[in-house]
């Protein structure tokens, strides 16, 4: 009663005809310039069908573009844009007697636009078509670019903060990604850019403040990309006006004192080009020399060098100053300042048989003019001081009543010395002169000892 009707569909499969398939990979990638290997191959059923055609196509925006054609009957053919980067790789299939089961399709000197869906259908009779597709990624590898912000950078006082150095990746399928090495602390900036040909551009930028500490640092741009890694660096040049110090004055320029000169040193980028000197509130004596950044005075000093010296330094940036207050030490100072260094010394234990430095003897001996005594005796204080001993040399007797009465004219109005041996200056050991010699009396320190 109840019939059945049954149509014949010719793209399908016959009952009892399974199992043919055609493989692909799941996906494939290069980069613009490669080469890639889209692999096909028919898996044929048992029995075989017979293969018709087999047809590369490139789906685009739903539509189907053939690539590439290999027929058992009329060879292979290939689409023009294709026709000089894509072809078959296995030799059988060019074969007058084709075998047509791997149609493996081989692309050279990739380009973005050949990223796509592939197909690869099989026309088999009488089992109809058979096909699969694979996705081809291209990559583009971006170009790294780092440059210096502005061709000059300068170290302002206004402390603003400024972009020094900008990395680039630029025109890469996918974006890379930047980062910085520095021991300059400073902030990053990422800008990325979608070019129209479907590669992106990512910008970096390196922001700080110029500075003096900041000149010659090195940044280094670090760029990945896939697993691929580029580096590119930078040597910063900020320019800045001088720092400026005056070298030269020890604090000992004392009067007479020779061959005493000033140093003005200028740290800046660019060298300082112009160095000028004043003396604040005078006129640099007249004995001065000026050359470039070194102000000397020739010939014996004297009270009139004293003052405020001041180096004006000058770059291109701007100008910056430094001054030296200069005093001049009077005969009288030094002398002082020597005695007292000999009373601190006896004072601390240390009772010198000799003067512990020559320098020292000599320099005293000119403080107190005596440069025209011989050499190398020196005859005593004259008039003597009734408050020193005045035979200091031990002898086996003394007169009490002298000794009392010293005593008492020392307790009125001197400073009395310590109940030691009191420090006396031993002459120099002259082979064949007996110390002292004939006539001279031993030599002992004036009272200035005891200030």
């Amino acid at each position: 009663q109840n019939s059945v009707l049954v149509i014949f569909n010719p793209c399908v499969s016959p009952p009892g005809i399974n199992g043919q398939t055609v493989e692909m990979d799941d996906g494939k990638w290069g980069y613009v310039g490669s080469k890639v290997d889209l692999r096909c191959r028919f898996i044929n059923s048992s029995p075989p069908v017979k293969i018709s055609q087999v047809t590369w196509q490139k789906l685009v925006n739903g539509t189907k573009q053939n690539v590439a054609i290999a027929n058992p009957s009329l060879g292979v053919s290939v689409a023009p844009p294709y026709r000089d980067r894509v072809v078959f790789k296995n030799g059988a299939v060019r074969r007058r007697t084709p075998n047509l089961e791997d149609t493996t399709i081989t692309f050279s000197s990739l380009r973005l636009a050949d990223e796509c869906t592939y197909i690869c259908e099989y026309t088999t009779f009488p089992a109809g078509n058979r096909e699969n597709t694979v996705n081809l990624t291209v990559f583009v590898r971006p170009t790294t670019q780092m440059s210096l912000s502005t061709p000059t950078l300068v170290a302002r006082s206004s402390n603003l903060k400024t972009p020094v150095a900008s990395c680039v990746s630029a025109n890469g399928k996918p974006p890379g990604t930047i980062r910085w090495e520095t021991r300059v602390p400073g902030e990053v900036t990422t800008r990325e850019f979608r070019n129209s040909d479907g590669t992106f551009t990512v910008q970096s930028d390196y922001i700080l403040v110029p500075s003096k500490d900041t000149h010659k640092e090195t940044l280094t741009c670090v760029t990945s990309y896939n697993e691929e890694v580029f580096t590119d660096s930078v040597t910063l040049d900020i320019q800045y006006e001088p720092d400026v110090s005056v070298d030269g004055f020890d604090g000992n320029w004392y009067l007479n004192r020779e061959n005493v000169q000033l140093s003005c040193q200028a740290d800046a980028n660019p060298a300082a080009s112009l160095y000028q000197w004043r003396l604040v509130n005078g006129t640099i004596p007249s004995n001065a020399e000026i050359r470039e950044n070194i102000l000397t005075f020739k010939g014996p000093i004297t009270y009139e060098v004293q003052g405020t010296y001041v180096c004006d330094a000058t770059n291109s940036i701007g100008t910056r100053s430094a001054s030296v207050e200069v005093s001049i030490i009077g005969m009288f100072t030094w002398r002082t300042m020597f005695i007292m260094s000999v009373v601190s010394s006896q004072h601390s234990g240390r009772f010198y048989e000799e003067l512990p430095n020559t320098a020292d003897y000599v320099s005293y001996r000119l403080a107190c003019n005596k440069e025209d005594y011989p050499e190398p005796y020196s005859p005593p204080i004259n008039p003597p001081l009734s408050f020193l001993p005045q035979h200091p040399y031990h002898s086996s007797h003394t007169t009490p009543a002298t000794s009392s009465s010293s005593s008492n004219t020392m307790s009125k109005n001197t400073f009395s010395p310590p109940p030691h041996t009191t420090a006396i200056f031993k002459y120099p050991s002259v082979p064949g002169l007996s110390s002292p010699p004939p006539g001279v009396g031993a030599y002992t320190f004036p009272k200035e000892q005891y200030v």
